[in-house]
């Protein structure tokens, strides 16, 4: 998984990674917008298996990334790596 995140989501995306157990190595960058200024970036990269996406988390086929956590939580991103959200699976009935 490689996962690019700004520094608000990385607190919380560290927070699930250590409480998980999963090792993983981060780096750091700016991000550069011509009209907007730069900010801090950061790129995680960890060792889990990316999964289909549950249909809840789809708006169009092949517009998410879901990487799974041991616990069973997913880790979804856009297709450019950002993060979008870290959720439990609604369970199938």
């Amino acid at each position: 998984m490689l996962v690019y995140v700004d520094q608000s989501g990385l607190k919380d995306l560290e927070e699930v990674l250590i409480a998980e157990g999963v090792t993983y190595q981060k780096r750091t960058g700016t991000q550069k917008e011509p009209d907007t200024g730069s900010w801090l970036m950061f790129k995680v990269e960890a060792n889990l298996p990316e999964v289909q996406v549950p249909r809840e988390y789809a708006q169009s086929e092949g517009d998410v990334r879901a990487f799974r956590l041991p616990s069973g939580r997913l880790i979804l991103t856009d297709l450019e790596g950002n993060l979008e959200q870290i959720t439990i699976p609604v369970p199938k009935a």
